[in-house]
């Protein structure tokens, strides 16, 4: 099983514990800032490398030392970077992320390189080669396109390959139907996995049955929409899947919760489950991944997150 994650790429320097009325204040202090990996398609080539899938990154970074932090920590956990290439045109992306003690956190975002990134850097051998190809995330890369997307996963399909997606969109964005965005590539995708806020963004709507029926209207094989602490709902357009978050996880940094929830969800898919044992085990991945800092830090072994879902998926209410 082989993915090809394409997309986001950043070196997150948190910064916590930060108190909400920082900007009221003179200053505070802080734990010691270690970088680590973020940006949505780089986590999930991270997470999935460490769940047992082979995964391949294609992205773009600067020639800096912050680049050289993305390769080694890329290569360490066994994601191929083949596809990763270095534009001097650009700074690599760094995001630095303010983090309240409840673990509730705020970016501060340069994009750097990734706004560099077209469909057709990423090779079609590439793309041959995946079983499943991953985008992430549509709206937040400045030249990968609605229809530079849609032209990678149609190259996908052309190989018969799975294509998969989410989004990422200012959540403070006025709830407007704003499909036309993504219409192109939204009928390329199999997998969409957007969060709520970003549904709204999407389809103008605030009921989540209501956005299942709009994004119905599409060719999409799965749809999940991530509910953040109440869970999410999956669906295949004939079987809808409503589950909660695990309780009494301590959350100590919520940064890629949704990352890992699309790479288990990917990984879980892989292995042919059916969907309310998908959304257990993306949802246990989710649950490691923001009990510890940094984005992928926290995701243990496959067998680890698969023994912790069987054992607590009896709690995940439909």
């Amino acid at each position: 099983m082989k993915v090809l994650s394409a997309g986001l790429a950043f070196c997150d320097i948190p910064l916590s514990p930060v108190p909400g009325n920082i900007l009221e204040i003179d200053n505070s202090s802080i734990e010691m800032p270690v970088s680590h990996t973020g940006g949505d398609a780089l986590t999930v080539a991270v997470v999935l490398s460490k769940l047992g899938i082979q995964a391949s990154f294609a992205g773009k970074i600067g020639k800096d030392i912050n680049g050289q932090f993305i390769r080694k920590e890329l290569v360490k956990n066994g994601v191929n970077t083949d596809m990763l290439i270095e534009d001097d045109s650009y700074g690599t992306a760094v995001s630095y992320i303010l983090i309240e003690e409840s673990g509730e956190r705020h970016f501060l975002v340069n994009r750097g390189a990734n706004d560099g990134l077209l469909s057709r850097d990423i090779p079609d051998e590439a793309v041959r080669e995946a079983d499943l190809v991953f985008f992430g995330s549509a709206l937040a890369m400045q030249r990968m396109t609605d229809g530079e997307i849609a032209d990678l996963f149609k190259r996908a399909h052309a190989y018969g390959k799975i294509t998969a997606m989410d989004a990422s969109i200012a959540t403070e964005a006025k709830a407007q139907r704003n499909l036309k965005l993504i219409e192109k590539s939204l009928n390329e995708t199999d997998i969409f996995i957007p969060s709520y806020e970003e549904a709204v963004f999407f389809t103008g709507k605030t009921d989540v049955k209501e956005m299942l029926e709009i994004f119905g209207g599409f060719s999409l094989k799965i749809l999940g929409i991530k509910l953040g602490h109440k869970g999410c709902v999956l669906t295949n357009f004939k079987e809808t899947v409503w589950l909660s978050a695990y309780p009494d996880v301590k959350v100590v940094d919520t940064t890629g919760a949704g990352d890992c929830f699309m790479a288990g969800f990917l990984c879980g898919y892989l292995h042919g489950w059916d969907l309310r044992r998908i959304g257990e085990f993306a949802s246990a991945v989710s649950a490691h991944g923001i009990a510890a800092s940094g984005a992928s830090t926290g995701i243990p072994d496959f067998e680890t997150v698969l023994k912790y879902a069987k054992a607590n998926g009896n709690k995940l209410c439909i």
